[in-house]
C-alpha cells in the first residue's frame, strides 16, 4: 500500500514551487487545463481571498528527482521532491495564472470581506487588488496530500485517480485515460501532441481541452483494428475500446506506429489547416486513407491532388459538368453517410469505405491516364 502525507501549503508557496518546476501538471492520466469558464475561476479566487471559505485539498504524486538549484550563485543538481498533480489541476492553474496577472476577475465577482472591511474584486487583475486582498490570497493555506511515488504502483495511482473523479464532470475519454493505464495514456497523449494535430487538423481549442483529438485518434485505431468489433463510434464505445489496450499491447503498438507515420505523411501533404478532411467527423477516415497511401507508395503530391478532387465531391454547390476531360475525377457517395446519426457504425463504415474506394479508384485511374499519355508522347 502506498504512503501518503498531508501538509498545508500557502498559495505563495504553490506559486514559488511552480516557478521552480517542483509542481507539474502533465501527469499522463490528467485532463487538459482551462476546463473552467471565467466566472468559475473568479469564484475560486473570491473563495481564496475570503477568510471564510475552505478550499478542497490538492492531491499530488511525489517523485524524487535531481533538478538544477542555484546556491551561492552557482547551479548545482539537488535531489528534490517533484509533485505531479493528480487532483486539483484546475484550481492550481487558475490560482497560478491569477497571481501572475494572466487574467482579470469576472465583472460579476462579488466583493470580499476581510477584517470587517469590504474590497472590490470585479474586473481586477491580481496586481490591481488592494494590498490586504493580495496578502489574504498569498497567505491562504490549502491542504495537500502527497503520495510517495516510490511506494505506489501505476495501478494504485490509476485507481485513486478514477475514484477521485468518478463523480465529477470528466469526459468519457478523460476517464478512459485512467482506465487504460499510465503507459498507454502516455502513448496516446504523445500521439495527440504530434505537430500535425496542433498545426493542421481542424480541432477547436475547446475540442483540444476536452481531449476530442485523443478520441478521434482512438476512433482511428478502433476502425483499423482487426482484433476488435465495435457497435458504433460514440465516445462510450471508444472509451470502452481503451480497456482492451493492456491485453493486446503488441498489436495496438503496431496501429499507433501506422497512425504516427500517417500523421508524418499528412504533415507533408498539407501546408495549412485542413478544415474539411481533418475536422473531427472526417479525421479518422482521412488518416486511414493516408495509411493506405503509404502502403501503396503514393507520393504526397499525388495525395494532395486527390484531396482537391475529393473535396469537390463534398461541395454541394460544385458543378460536375465543369470537370475537364484531362482531369482525373472519381465521384463518391460519401455524403450519404454524413449528417444525423454520423456515429452509427453503418455511417462511420460507409464514410470510411467510400473515401478509401474513391482514393483507390482515383490513383488507379490517374496512373492509367499517365501511362496512356506517356505512350502517346513517346
Amino acid at each position: 500500500m502506498f504512503e501518503i502525507q498531508n501538509q498545508p501549503f500557502a498559495v505563495k508557496t504553490f506559486r514559488n514551487q511552480i516557478n521552480k518546476d517542483l509542481i507539474r501538471f502533465n501527469y499522463p492520466i490528467q485532463r487538459q487545463g482551462n476546463q473552467w469558464n471565467a466566472l468559475q475561476k473568479s469564484y475560486l479566487i473570491h473563495s481564496i481571498a475570503s477568510p471564510t471559505f475552505p478550499i478542497p485539498p490538492i492531491y499530488f504524486l511525489g517523485i524524487k528527482e535531481e533538478i538544477p538549484v542555484v546556491k551561492k550563485g552557482e547551479t548545482v543538481m539537488e535531489l528534490s521532491t517533484v509533485r505531479q498533480v493528480l487532483d486539483g489541476k484546475q484550481r492550481l492553474t487558475t490560482i497560478f495564472d491569477f497571481v501572475t496577472d494572466e487574467f482579470a476577475l469576472h465583472n460579476d465577482t462579488p466583493e470580499v470581506t476581510i477584517d470587517a472591511e469590504e474590497f472590490e474584486l470585479a474586473g481586477k487583475k491580481f496586481s490591481e487588488l488592494d494590498e490586504a486582498v493580495q496578502d489574504s490570497i498569498l497567505s491562504k493555506s490549502i491542504l495537500s496530500y502527497t503520495i510517495d511515488g516510490e511506494t505506489a504502483d501505476d495501478e494504485e495511482i490509476e485507481d485513486l485517480f478514477f475514484r477521485m473523479n468518478n463523480g465529477s464532470s470528466l469526459t468519457k475519454q478523460q476517464k478512459a485515460k485512467a482506465q487504460m493505464g499510465t503507459e498507454w495514456a502516455k502513448t496516446i497523449q504523445k500521439l495527440g501532441e504530434h505537430s500535425f494535430i496542433t498545426n493542421l487538423a481542424a480541432f477547436s481549442k475547446t475540442q483540444l481541452v476536452k481531449d476530442s483529438h485523443l478520441t478521434a485518434l482512438m476512433q482511428t485505431m478502433m476502425m483499423m483494428d482487426e482484433h476488435t468489433t465495435y457497435k458504433d463510434v460514440t465516445s462510450s464505445s471508444i472509451a470502452s475500446y481503451g480497456l482492451e489496450f493492456k491485453d493486446d499491447s503488441e498489436y495496438k503498438e503496431e496501429l499507433v506506429e501506422k497512425i504516427d507515420k500517417a500523421m508524418d505523411y499528412l504533415s507533408e501533404v498539407f501546408d495549412k489547416k485542413e478544415k474539411v478532411l481533418l475536422k473531427k467527423v472526417n479525421f479518422p477516415m482521412t488518416l486511414i486513407t493516408a495509411v493506405d497511401a503509404l502502403e501503396k507508395q503514393v507520393n504526397t503530391e499525388e495525395f494532395y491532388e486527390w484531396t482537391v478532387m475529393f473535396k469537390k465531391n463534398l461541395d454541394k454547390k460544385f458543378d460536375f459538368g465543369t470537370v475537364s476531360d484531362d482531369e482525373v475525377f472519381v465521384t463518391t457517395d460519401y455524403l450519404e453517410y454524413t449528417g444525423n446519426g454520423s456515429t452509427d457504425k453503418h455511417k462511420a463504415d460507409g464514410r470510411l469505405n467510400a473515401m478509401r474506394q474513391n482514393f483507390s479508384e482515383y490513383i488507379e485511374k490517374k496512373r492509367k491516364f499517365e501511362e496512356a499519355d506517356a505512350i502517346t508522347t513517346s
